[in-house]
């Protein structure tokens, strides 16, 4: 299950909660499942402090065990640390990331990689020529 633009899912408490469900019995399921926002401060936005979206959309995050952090700008580093923990080695990776060079948090362990796309990936996920179009 891929949920793309994360964001606006986040909005809805029922979704929430299939989410939830999905993260929980993924196995049983057969399923992966991949959250995909901007920036951290998205799960944030879910609802109020302390309020069931909110509850939720952190629980996503906390049962991740795979995590995947492209450069985030200076205004968004103090959410990511909060969020998933970050040392101050990697905040400082994650602020000074280069295009298609992450951060992967995998069961306790960092790496930096390169994420290299195939020409046919290009093609496909190239929004850049979307809006040159």
């Amino acid at each position: 299950m891929i949920y793309d633009e994360a964001w606006r899912v986040m909005r809805h408490v029922g979704l929430l909660e299939r989410m939830q469900s999905q993260w929980k019995l993924s196995r049983g399921l057969g399923i992966a499942n991949l959250i995909v926002i901007h920036r951290l401060s998205d799960l944030l936005s879910a609802g109020d402090a302390g309020s069931r979206a909110r509850v939720l959309a952190e629980g996503l995050l906390a049962d991740c065990s795979t995590r995947i952090i492209y450069r985030q700008e200076p205004d968004q580093l103090a959410a990511a640390v909060s969020l998933l923990g970050l040392t101050g080695v990697e905040t400082e990776a994650v602020s000074a990331l280069t295009k298609g060079r992450g951060l992967w948090k995998v069961a306790g362990r960092s790496f930096i990689t390169q994420h290299i796309l195939h020409p046919a990936e290009r093609e496909l996920f190239d929004t850049d020529a979307r809006m040159a179009a």
